[in-house]
């Protein structure tokens, strides 16, 4: 079993592997997530990241009407514009998602992809692997 060392952050610590980091991102910072049937969800706020392989995880979405902080994987997102970040989620589940509790742990995105019945990220990067083919852009 190969052993992951971590990767460093930016103030120079070592974030142990599989940890996923709160950062910013000024690109789609307030964005409004949009719902699979054109609801507006709420505010993108942070992103949810694993330094490691470089890889956005998950976006967290401010719901101002019930004051959460949602995380939605970056998965789901379907489409990014100069207004809004389009995703797959229904609205419905979208209010069924977990409150967005630190660390996020393999228990928790667990329940998150069941709310949103689709399949996690390690799911789907483990059968790259496994295929021996690299993923195509439209993947």
């Amino acid at each position: 079993m190969e052993k992951r060392q971590g990767a460093k952050d930016i103030a120079g610590g070592v974030v142990p592997a599989g940890t996923l980091l709160e950062v910013g991102n000024r690109e789609i910072w307030q964005l409004e997530l949009v719902s699979r049937d054109q609801i507006p969800c709420g505010r993108i706020v942070r992103q949810l990241v694993e330094p490691e392989m470089y890889t956005i995880r998950y976006l967290i979405v401010y719901d101002i009407k019930s004051g959460r902080h949602v995380p939605v994987p970056a998965n789901a997102v379907t489409e990014i514009t100069s207004e809004a970040v389009f995703c797959s989620i229904d609205a419905v589940k979208f209010l069924s998602l977990p409150n967005l509790t630190q660390p996020l742990d393999r228990a928790q995105e667990e329940e998150i992809y069941g709310i949103i019945e689709q399949t996690p990220y390690w799911i789907e990067e483990a059968a790259y692997i496994h295929s021996g083919r690299e993923p195509d852009i439209s993947d």
